[in-house]
């Protein structure tokens, strides 16, 4: 009689899926950056109040998926309640930083999300970043996913029930302003993410491949200025389209790069929803080492705050506001608090500058200060305000307020023991 392996609960290998029934799938509107956060419940077929989740975020630029998390959650089991903590914080840590709103979508379309992304998780793609532990953990996530959608279809589900357009668009932002069209639009080409862009265009996507801003690999748009222009000046092919002028500064493999060029767009500024009916590049350049630093340079507005030992060894975000639910993240010099903000309204902006997502920041270093810090004048003053009146006021002794034209919080945050003064020199 021949033996044979039979898995266990806890084995990676064990299907899970065969004890549940999905329930529902909850997605960030977030294709148009690139990325898709998902939730997917299923529901115990014996144990009704039983769950079981999945937490994924999907990639579709590099990596295919960056992460892949399973929660089996049955009430009564000594797991349950830490297993249902561990879900909700990845799931709002991810739902927090990409700022997109959640929608539910049914399992077709999620299904067709999750088979777009999968052949970029492939051995054979070529990454900036990549190491065996990441390797293992697609492969990892890649035979659950299997286990997932062989269960579906014996429920007759399966990505055939939903066309690859509409269901990127189930996970697009509605009505998008001018700006925001133009903003996406870049991001997209200059991420080689062709077939998101071509939501936002009428251009093919031969057109969209052969475009020059494309040219240079894979890039993050790290800077945009956009400004009208005029018909007389800048005379569109099919006679109607509205010219927008833009130049941009991306990061790719090898540099920073700058490109000026003329979008036109099928409506006016006023307009939503608006699509590229053409483009036409003026210049792709590669920057300096110096042009690239002036390019990315942008002003800290800092408030330095020294704290008492006993504040800093208790010291907890939540009495704090704009810290509640913030989870610190340790760096060389301290933790680090980072504090998004809510949307993606950013994005539709004349000026857009990548980072300007994030509200601010705050530093508990270990030389005991508090460093807030924001790029925004009145951001850094709610900040400023909301420590002084927190129930550490008592305790804490405001060392100065700053403008900093050339950046250093990155600098202290990574500086194993420096202080704020150790960082700047007084003026003479």
């Amino acid at each position: 009689m021949g033996l044979s392996v039979v898995e266990g609960r806890l084995s990676d290998r064990y299907n899970h899926f065969e004890e549940y029934d999905f329930m529902s799938c909850q997605a960030t509107e977030t294709r148009l950056m690139g990325v898709v956060a998902l939730k997917v419940t299923w529901r115990g077929r014996e144990k009704t109040r039983a769950r079981y989740y999945q937490v994924i975020h999907l990639d579709y630029s590099e990596y295919g998926i960056d992460e892949y998390l399973e929660f089996e959650c049955i009430p009564g089991t000594e797991s349950y309640k830490d297993n249902k903590e561990n879900m909700n914080y990845h799931w709002e840590h991810f739902t927090g930083v990409m700022g997109g709103q959640v929608v539910n979508i049914p399992p077709s379309v999620m299904l067709r999300l999750i088979e777009s992304a999968v052949p970029l998780a492939g051995k054979d793609v070529d990454r900036e970043y990549d190491d065996i532990q990441n390797e293992m953990f697609r492969e990892y996530a890649l035979m659950r996913l299997e286990m997932m959608m062989d269960r579906l279809a014996d429920d007759c589900v399966t990505s055939r029930l939903s066309e690859p357009e509409a269901a990127m668009r189930a996970v697009c932002e509605k009505r998008l302003g001018t700006c925001a069209v133009i903003n996406y639009f870049i991001m997209r080409m200059v991420d080689r993410d062709f077939e998101a862009a071509s939501l936002l265009s009428t251009l093919s996507m031969e057109e969209l491949r052969s475009c020059e801003l494309s040219e240079k690999g894979i890039q993050t748009l790290v800077r945009s200025s956009i400004s009208k222009s005029d018909p007389v000046t800048d005379p569109p092919a099919d006679g109607s389209s509205h010219p927008y002028r833009c130049r941009i500064t991306t990061l790719g493999r090898n540099g920073y790069y700058h490109a000026t060029f003329v979008i036109y767009l099928d409506g006016d500024y006023r307009s939503r929803d608006s699509q590229v009916t053409q483009i036409d590049i003026g210049s792709v350049l590669k920057l300096s080492e110096y042009e690239s630093a002036v390019q990315v340079a942008r002003k800290e507005y800092l408030t330095v705050i020294q704290c008492p030992d006993d504040v800093i060894n208790g010291f907890d975000g939540r009495y704090i506001a704009p810290l509640a639910g913030v989870d610190p993240v340790m760096v060389p010099n301290g933790w680090l608090y980072t504090i998004y903000k809510r949307d993606n309204s950013h994005v539709n902006k004349t000026e857009y500058r990548l980072g300007d997502d994030v509200y601010g920041y705050a530093l508990l270093d270990i030389g005991g200060e508090l460093v807030l810090m924001s790029n925004d004048m009145t951001s850094i003053s709610m900040l400023d305000n909301a420590a002084m009146m927190s129930v550490y006021a008592p305790y804490l002794k405001v060392v100065g307020r700053y403008l900093i034209e050339t950046p250093v919080f990155h600098t202290l945050c990574h500086t194993h023991g420096a202080l704020f003064e150790d960082l700047i020199e007084p003026a003479h």
